[in-house]
């Protein structure tokens, strides 16, 4: 890997078509070892894509699995990802879905939303998939579906607002403030051709000081949003939550957010639209990647304890440890390194 960039086209060619089966051999070893060679295939796969572009099938996780293995799996499934193989990730993400693990169901959900990001020409069949998911009315995989499809209504502007309604159906089955934030941002976002928008709204600003401090932020630009689309309809319901954050609000945050918007408001509404209403720039794609520079330095200590923590070598104590060290490391921490 360290002189791949010294040698020529077709020698590299070469070169990277004996490294696959190697690396796949080492994930029918032991947990901890398996481990240790996902976390360092993810950085071979940032610095060479091509590499294993062949072997999607093997990166599936099996059903003994341990939770830190399944993950690093579901990373790798995530960068390997193309517009060729994306119907057969999309059919082993929508199985994922439906396990028992809580907390791999939501990161299966999260990697169609950034499949979706990341290929274009996929993402309605991402779409797809995750109002299929939604359908099954199971709250943990609705309330992720509707965190991602967030995302996706920031990547693709105008594309997708005919999936709002299914959205809107489940509004009162949610109780996790990302999952809230995210459909009061869509409703926000998308005011205008929602005709019940304001009712939508006025059922969280009823008990607007009982939410948590990022659905009031999303909540408060979701009305004013609301009062600059539908000036007529929304007076009532703009004035009551700006009054709310102001005057009832001991978040400082909220608080002058809210003053902000007053001001702006009740002296110059177009400059209100240009603020409240501009232009976002579109999210890029969530490769979890390292930096240019570390992944050089990683590549580097390919089998220690450095590539492993995806850390550098100095954070580690110097020259980082070898591949013994990095499994048991695997062993002992696996699951904590692969948590945010």
């Amino acid at each position: 890997m360290i002189y791949l960039s010294y040698i020529t086209e077709d020698l590299t060619k070469q070169v990277i078509k004996k490294m696959a089966p190697p690396l796949v051999t080492l994930l029918s070893s032991e947990p901890e070892i398996q481990y240790v060679a996902l976390r360092n295939i993810n950085l071979i796969l940032q610095k060479r894509p091509d590499v294993l572009n062949q072997e999607m099938r093997v990166f599936f996780t099996k059903y003994n699995d341990p939770p830190y293995v399944k993950l690093e799996k579901l990373e790798v499934i995530i960068k390997l990802c193309s517009e060729s193989n994306i119907d057969q990730v999309l059919s082993e993400l929508k199985e994922y879905a439906t396990e028992v693990d809580v907390d791999f169901v939501r990161r299966a959900v999260r990697a169609i939303g950034r499949c979706a990001v990341k290929i274009e020409p996929a993402s309605e069949r991402c779409v797809n998939v995750l109002l299929e998911l939604i359908k099954t009315r199971v709250n943990h995989v609705v309330q992720e579906s509707i965190v991602v499809l967030k995302d996706v209504f920031r990547k693709y502007p105008n594309r997708y607002e005919g999936i709002i309604p299914a959205l809107c159906e489940n509004l009162e089955t949610l109780d996790e403030p990302d999952a809230k934030a995210a459909l009061v941002w869509i409703i926000g976002e998308y005011a205008e051709r929602i005709e019940n928008a304001e009712e939508l709204l006025e059922y969280f600003v009823d008990g607007f000081k009982e939410e948590d401090g990022k659905v009031q932020l999303q909540l408060l630009t979701a009305c004013v949003k609301l009062f600059l689309k539908k000036p007529g309809s929304a007076q009532e319901v703009v004035q009551k939550i700006l009054q709310t954050a102001t005057q009832g609000c001991e978040n400082p945050d909220i608080r002058d957010r809210a003053y902000v918007y007053w001001r702006l408001l009740s002296s110059n509404p177009q400059a209100a639209k240009a603020v409240v209403l501009a232009e976002k720039p579109p999210i890029q794609p969530d490769n979890n990647a390292v930096s240019e520079t570390l992944l050089d330095e990683l590549i580097g200590n390919i089998g220690n304890l450095a590539s492993v923590y995806h850390k550098p070598a100095a954070m580690l104590g110097g020259g980082g440890l070898g591949p013994a060290a990095a499994s048991a490391a695997a062993a002992t921490n696996g699951v904590a390194s692969v948590l945010p």
